[in-house]
């Protein structure tokens, strides 16, 4: 009988504690989160990505930008399906991951079909014009990293045909506006590339004011 309520106590304490645990995560991820993304799963289900580092470190300068509002620190990812209260932690860290408050380096990427979902991107600027894309979407409660990594100039998009979309410009080519597409393949977990089609100069900056 003593047995049996020490086993019964014991599996009482597990579980509170389990409980406080999913509690004090939930409180802790909101407060210290740097972004917050509302994004759909590949089942078309409504999601909160958060985007977070136990740790940072404010600093003023940024590659090719000084005076942006720039965090450093071990970077993480928690998602939570919308209307339930648990948050699920990730195992994606990304070490010394410098987030630019004022460019919002960390953002959705919204599809246009129910057949895909959204893509989350964190990007890193490589010079003064160009950033690169690690991208990630959610797949059922999980975060999937998308195996390829894109170079472009202004956020990407999905078209109307859902194709994903990038943009580089080239000052040294005859044509210097390049557009690409590509498709989301969610067996692979990657990107297809679709095409690319080459612009004036002209032709690029009217493409570019309607981006």
């Amino acid at each position: 009988m003593k047995l049996t309520r020490w086993f019964l106590l014991l599996i009482f304490i597990m579980v509170y504690f389990q409980l406080q645990t999913y509690a004090y995560a939930e409180n802790d991820i909101s407060q210290k989160s740097r972004v917050l993304l509302k994004v759909k799963d590949t089942e078309g289900l409504d999601y909160n990505v958060y985007f977070f580092a136990p740790k940072e470190k404010r600093t003023d300068y940024y590659l090719c930008s000084i005076g942006d509002e720039v965090y450093v620190g071990d970077y993480s990812f928690a998602i939570k399906k919308l209307g339930e209260k648990e948050i699920k932690m990730t195992s994606i860290k990304l070490k010394g991951y410098p987030y630019n408050q004022t460019q919002k380096t960390v953002f959705p990427v919204q599809t246009k079909s129910k057949l895909y979902p959204d893509i989350v991107l964190v990007s890193e600027q490589v010079d003064c014009n160009t950033k690169l894309g690690h991208l990630y979407y959610v797949d059922k409660g999980r975060l999937i990293r998308i195996k390829h990594t894109l170079a472009y100039i202004l956020r990407p998009r999905f078209n109307e045909k859902n194709q994903f979309e990038i943009i580089n410009y080239n000052n040294t080519a005859d044509l210097p506006w390049d557009l690409s597409t590509y498709k989301l393949d969610l067996k692979s977990n990657s990107l297809k590339f679709l095409g690319k089609k080459s612009f004036s100069y002209e032709e690029g900056q009217k493409i570019k004011d309607s981006w």
